[in-house]
């Protein structure tokens, strides 16, 4: 029986989590070419189960359960080696893993904070916190002393903070609508 087709909002959503997927099996797993190895079985496990997701669902929530069993199942396997994680160790792991739903609230509300920006504030964020520009190159590049910069990325820090918080609730109703 041939398998149906992965829906595009699937696949769309499926690669945009890798990143963040192989990032938290490193967290259970610290042994990259294995944690590589654990990615490429919970990837096929996701399409195989792309049916049974509800589109409805916290698409991250679901990847990270499976991810999170699929270690699991890698460790008990080699159980005997003193080089893997208890798979109690593994489950406090996974629990206090961030809230999923929040960090995604959060960095949606973020993304719209950094946009209501003056253009000047956003400019200089970009180069901190997008390029990883230091203080003195940012000083350089904007002809600006660097206290005036410090001060002003303050500013920016306080400005967002203050905004997510905002966003969050109006971001967590339109998500839930």
């Amino acid at each position: 029986m041939p398998e149906e087709p992965i829906p595009f909002d699937f696949s769309r959503k499926l690669t945009a989590l890798q990143r963040p997927l192989y990032a938290y099996i490193l967290t259970l797993l610290p042994n990259r070419s294995e944690a590589e190895d654990i990615l490429q079985e919970t990837n096929l496990i996701l399409c195989r189960k792309a049916a049974e997701y509800n589109p409805e669902g916290h698409f991250q929530g679901w990847a990270f359960n499976i991810a999170r069993y699929q270690v699991m199942g890698h460790i008990s396997k080699f159980k005997r080696s003193k080089l893997y994680f208890s798979p109690d160790l593994i489950e406090n792991l996974a629990e206090e893993t961030v809230d999923l739903k929040q960090m995604d609230l959060s960095r949606r509300a973020l993304q719209v904070c950094y946009q209501l920006l003056p253009k000047h504030m956003k400019a200089m964020a970009k180069l901190r916190f997008q390029e990883e520009k230091s203080l003195l190159q940012i000083s350089k590049i904007l002809k600006k002393p660097m206290g005036s910069v410090s001060a002003t990325l303050h500013r920016i820090r306080i400005n967002l903070i203050a905004c997510v918080k905002q966003k969050i609730p109006s971001i967590e109703a339109e998500i839930d609508s």
